[in-house]
């Protein structure tokens, strides 16, 4: 059994204050990952062994549970991958309905360990209930392992509950989330890495869902496509190349940038009239290339609405919220400019029109998120390489700062605690380079008001990491979630 060390604990709690916002660390915990912290995995929330947990993957091939109320570890975990770094978000879902008990789903491996790992899941009491491998092509060439970085997004695909993401190597896997069966129509043929976690959403209003992500793209040809260095946006058929006569067939539409796309799409209602769009930022892989640090904004056949270039790289993956309180979703972006700087972003949904803009004091490396922290709208929490700050989600304006010095590469987790409360965890590591799980709880607050209709409590916006501003929230402390819901902003003509 691998130990946990609690920290900073004490009787009297940290309390950090700003000008209305007063937040109490209420627990941490330092891990015994040997230098191999948490890195990019960010906190999502499961009900494990009875209760709220939070879990968090690291470098060391880990997944960790810690009780939500205590910090505590649930029993049988963490987990182990056999050494495989977890650098992707666990995903969470039950696979009974109504279960008070979750399943926790991991692509493994990473881009420094190309040639390990897979797609994982494991059940509510940490054995594993499937691993599956992903392989670098089915079409010739090396049969080799392939790396699974981006995280596993979990939806009703195929008409049961199955998991999707891609793989470092040229194909994507879906998986029936019980069995962990290949779903037919997949493997599906990307032609190169994927980084960005997918988000799933009923573009059309068909009553089927669609696979909206990212991808990476080296120049070449396969299956008489020729492709130019750059990357895509892609919206894929549920059903992957079935039926089709291409490996790669199935795609309702595409789009091609001179840039990788590894920022994770989020998708909603935030254009004009409320329709539906997807915004996505971009990479640094490619040199010179035209699309770097700039944000798409598409409608549901990948037709470009607006494009906005910020000062840094936008890597980050977006957020969906309503920031103005006024019922319309706006678009928040973290922005990465080099070695100790970083900047936040809000902008208009169906513009791109810059609302406000903020510094930060260091590295923004993950997607930001929001919570309304008691003022009738979203506030943003951003993480960055020296602790998280918060800002009002009207002004920008910092409103709090929360563990200065620990490094954060994932976003923060907003939860409402057992206890009533708002609570926000982080997950990264230390000084000593150590990783390291920091839970504080915000003075006076009600913690029902995480689950909002114009919320994004967390990267990917919910346990299921749909990137869809319109799944519901609630639930996520193990109460009954909600019938699917459609937010009805009108948005301006």
């Amino acid at each position: 059994m691998i130990a946990l060390t609690m920290v900073g604990t004490s009787s009297v709690p940290a309390i950090v204050e700003a000008r209305r916002l007063t937040f109490l660390e209420t627990w941490a915990v330092a891990l015994p990952d040997r230098g191999a912290p948490v890195a990019l995995s960010s906190p999502n929330l499961a009900v494990l062994g009875g209760g709220p947990a939070v879990v968090v993957g690291d470098l060391a091939g880990h997944v960790y549970a810690l009780s939500l109320a205590k910090g505590s570890a649930v029993p049988g975990w963490p987990v182990s991958t056999s050494g495989a770094p977890v650098e992707s978000t666990p995903s969470v879902a039950a696979l009974t309905p109504g279960s008070r008990a979750d399943t926790i789903f991991v692509g493994v491996g990473s881009a420094a360990k190309p040639h390990s790992g897979g797609y994982e899941a494991f059940n509510p009491d940490g054995s594993e209930r499937w691993f599956v491998r992903a392989y670098e092509s089915l079409y010739g060439g090396p049969r080799r392992t392939e790396a699974v970085q981006a995280s596993t997004t979990v939806g009703n695909i195929q008409g049961s509950l199955d998991v999707v993401a891609p793989s470092l190597g040229q194909e994507e896997y879906a998986l029936n989330a019980s069995t962990g069966a290949v779903l037919r129509g997949f493997p599906w043929f990307t032609s190169d890495s994927g980084f960005s976690t997918p988000a799933l959403a009923d573009l059309y209003g068909n009553g089927k869902i669609e696979i909206i992500e990212g991808s990476d793209q080296t120049q070449g040809a396969s299956f008489g496509v020729a492709e130019t260095r750059g990357g895509h946006l892609r919206v894929l058929a549920p059903t992957g190349n079935l039926g089709t006569r291409s490996p790669s067939g199935g795609l309702k539409c595409q789009y091609n940038t001179d840039q990788v796309v590894q920022s994770s799409p989020a998708v909603g209602p935030f254009l004009a009239r409320g329709a539906e769009g997807i915004v996505v930022g971009t990479g640094t892989f490619w040199p010179h290339a035209t699309a770097t640090d700039k944000l798409f904004a598409f409608n549901a056949r990948c037709r470009v609405i607006w494009v906005k270039r910020l000062d840094g790289a936008t890597t980050p993956s977006p957020a969906l919220a309503d920031l103005m309180g006024n019922g319309h979703l706006d678009v928040v972006e973290g922005t990465y400019n080099g070695p100790g700087r970083g900047s936040v972003y809000a902008l208009s949904g169906p513009t791109g029109a810059v609302l406000w803009y903020q510094r930060m004091p260091a590295e923004v490396i993950g997607s930001v998120v929001t919570a309304d922290l008691g003022a009738g709208y979203q506030d943003v929490i951003v993480a960055t390489t020296d602790g998280a700050e918060v800002l009002d989600g009207r002004t920008g304006e910092p409103e709090a700062f929360l563990a200065p010095g620990e490094g954060l590469q994932g976003s923060p987790l907003v939860t409402d605690d057992p206890n009533g409360t708002l609570g926000v965890t982080l997950a990264g590591y230390n000084g000593y380079h150590q990783g390291l799980v920091e839970h504080y709880e915000l003075k006076g607050s009600n913690g029902a008001e995480v689950d909002q209709v114009g919320a994004w409590p967390m990267f990917h916006h919910d346990p299921q990491l749909s990137g869809n501003a319109a799944t519901p929230l609630s639930g996520l402390q193990g109460r009954p979630a909600a019938k699917p819901r459609r937010p009805s902003w009108d948005g301006p003509a």
